[in-house]
């Protein structure tokens, strides 16, 4: 995974209208198939909360599939970026304490590592508007960049993959 600008009104835009349409079809298949359960199954003195509950798993099944339909849509791209970096930062936030470990000792794949770290999660912070863990972090990053060396600073982006996270974790373990 690389790190790539995105346009922050066009993901913010998106993103709602995407949750939008979402929301309102898992409200729909949930509440319109739970009736139709109740009707043709239910018991008339009450006591369909399984009927209810899978009413719900149809809604879930039905939106997770609507999702996964348009999944690949190039509109979505953006959204689906930001999604896997998020996902990506989170396996680096699993392994941080022995990543920072290795960092410390000089190791050049954790640092890259963080490196990446640092800069997606400024992006994920500065895209969702997140002011308070903007600042905080900048002052995390401009620590960490006066521990690397110039040439490290200069080289582009690790392009990260879960398998060289879990590699220079286990390095330290």
């Amino acid at each position: 995974m690389q790190i790539h600008d995105i346009d922050k009104t066009h993901y913010l835009k998106l993103s709602r209208k995407v949750s939008m349409v979402l929301i309102i079809c898992f409200a729909i298949t949930a509440l319109g198939s739970s009736p139709i359960l109740i009707h043709f199954w239910g018991n008339e003195d009450g006591g369909n909360f399984y009927l209810n509950l899978t009413g719900v798993l149809i809604g879930v099944l039905c939106t997770g599939s609507v999702f996964y339909t348009y999944k690949d849509d190039p509109r979505l791209v953006d959204l689906l970026y930001i999604f896997r970096l998020k996902r990506m930062l989170a396996r680096v936030t699993n392994r941080m304490h022995h990543l920072k470990e290795l960092a410390e000792k000089n190791d050049q794949d954790a640092q890259r590592i963080l490196r990446f770290y640092y800069e997606g999660l400024m992006q994920v912070y500065h895209i969702e508007s997140n002011e308070y863990g903007y600042t905080e972090l900048v002052k995390d990053k401009d620590l960490f960049y006066q521990t690397l060396s110039d040439e490290l600073k200069a080289e582009p982006l690790l392009d990260l993959q879960p398998e060289i996270i879990n590699e220079a974790a286990q390095r330290n373990v």
